[in-house]
């Protein structure tokens, strides 16, 4: 009997520190639905290292980090792909994201995102499994610039760095609203450096019904997009989709985005709708996304899933072990404070950040199922990262069951509704009703 081929995934593995025994119940239960899937995705939010050789001067929020001896335990739950492109690839520089590849290679784990150069970095992963094929591509649309990949010249060496997708975002005001913001910019002279850059030629003028505000970019033509792509970064990542498919039976693409549209976290900015339709054009089957840390749409395009965002898989902020002084400085303490009495200073006692929304702490397993190239099967399994668990416990994931389950697929139905995707809920699995 034909077999058809089958994909599981997750959103952020945000992981910093080895799991209690409390947890092997849950972690075994986890295993089996992950180990499910022919291919098992996750997104790696971490650097495997001891700390590089420095932090950087930025992170993606926190930096993140765990030693390769406590890697061990996110490899329990299986998973044989690990994206690496996402804003905490180069929280520890490039010694830190090198480690990270380099330990991915030692225990023979695909991974793609981030490299040595651009190439390398946009270039998918190659699992064989199953009889088949497997091209794996990943990107980020949160980075600084520095953690940009790059190519080499005849005389310049490529940088290290992640595979980006940047974008442009446009604010919606009315016409009438520009000339007031020309009295302030002349008043308190916000855009002179853009003025003069501009009449020298070190930047382009901005395009016709738009206006530059320092930074921002406002826009009163209406027919303009809240938000685009860049168009090099776009045309990069489709090329690479494309030629995969070429030589692959199947390519799944995962993304990072943390941008919303106005706010809204529970939706998906309009440049990632964009690029996430030119994947699936291009021979993908299906996008895989993270990012926000809660969950955000699905929508079924030309018969494949894009998933806005799973949210996190596991959540470990307050687990970190190790800061840099730029971190505890910038929250009022010594460089000899520990990392729990700076992240406790940041979230004021732990009354205030990620850790204290439920939200954060509620995630979908999908299970993918293929015929050829139809996707014939999707099912939903509701995941609790445990927001009322105590401890160490406290951000690791089970399978959520009975009201806890309920309320998360109430969250998947009511962010997915406005794209037309309609699900059924048994009381456990959640499946997407396709055409």
């Amino acid at each position: 009997m034909k077999k058809n081929f089958v994909v599981t995934a997750t959103g952020d593995s945000l992981f910093t520190a080895d799991f209690p025994k409390e947890y092997d119940s849950d972690l075994k239960e986890m295993q089996e639905k992950i180990g499910e899937g022919d291919v098992r995705i996750t997104n790696l939010e971490t650097n495997i290292s001891k700390y590089g050789k420095f932090a950087s001067a930025y992170s993606g929020g926190t930096w993140i980090n765990v030693l390769p001896e406590d890697f061990e335990y996110l490899t329990k739950y299986g998973f044989n792909y690990y994206g690496t492109a996402n804003n905490h690839t180069m929280d520890f520089s490039y010694h830190g994201m090198l480690s990270t590849l380099e330990e991915l290679d030692k225990r023979g784990l695909a991974h793609s995102g981030s490299g040595v150069d651009m190439a390398s970095a946009g270039a998918p992963a190659i699992i064989e499994v199953n009889g088949k094929r497997v091209g794996i591509i990943a990107f980020t649309t949160d980075f600084e610039v520095a953690s940009k990949a790059g190519y080499a010249t005849p005389s310049i060496a490529a940088r290290p760095g992640v595979n980006y997708l940047g974008s442009t975002e446009y604010l919606q005001i009315d016409e009438e609203d520009v000339e007031n913001l020309k009295k302030i910019a002349k008043k308190c002279h916000i855009n002179d450096d853009f003025d003069y850059n501009v009449a020298t030629g070190y930047e382009l003028p901005s395009p016709e019904g738009v206006y530059k505000f320092g930074k921002a970019l406002f826009c009163y033509d209406r027919l303009r997009p809240t938000s685009v792509c860049n168009a090099n970064d776009k045309a990069r990542i489709v090329e690479s989709v494309r030629k995969a498919k070429e030589e692959c039976d199947y390519v799944f693409v995962v993304s990072h985005c943390h941008g919303a549209p106005e706010g809204n976290k529970e939706d998906a900015p309009e440049f990632l709708k964009e690029i996430d339709k030119a994947c699936i054009d291009a021979g993908a089957s299906a996008v895989i996304g993270s990012g926000t840390h809660q969950i955000r749409p699905i929508e079924i395009y030309k018969g494949k899933p894009l998933i806005y965002s799973l949210g996190d898989f596991t959540y470990q902020g307050m687990r970190v072990k190790e800061l840099p002084a730029d971190f505890l400085h910038k929250y009022g303490c010594s460089a000899t404070a520990t990392a729990y009495e700076g992240l406790m200073a940041r979230s004021k006692g732990n009354t205030i950040g990620l850790q204290t929304k439920e939200e954060c702490f509620l995630t979908l397993l999908p299970k993918m199922e293929f015929d050829g190239e139809k996707m014939v099967k999707m099912e939903l399994l509701p995941i609790s990262l445990g927001f009322n668990r105590e401890g160490d416990l406290n951000g690791l994931p089970y399978v959520a069951k009975g009201e806890e389950a309920k309320k998360i697929f109430d969250i998947i139905d009511r962010v997915s509704a406005p794209y037309g995707t309609k699900f059924t809920f048994d009381g456990q699995t959640i499946t997407v009703e396709l055409e």
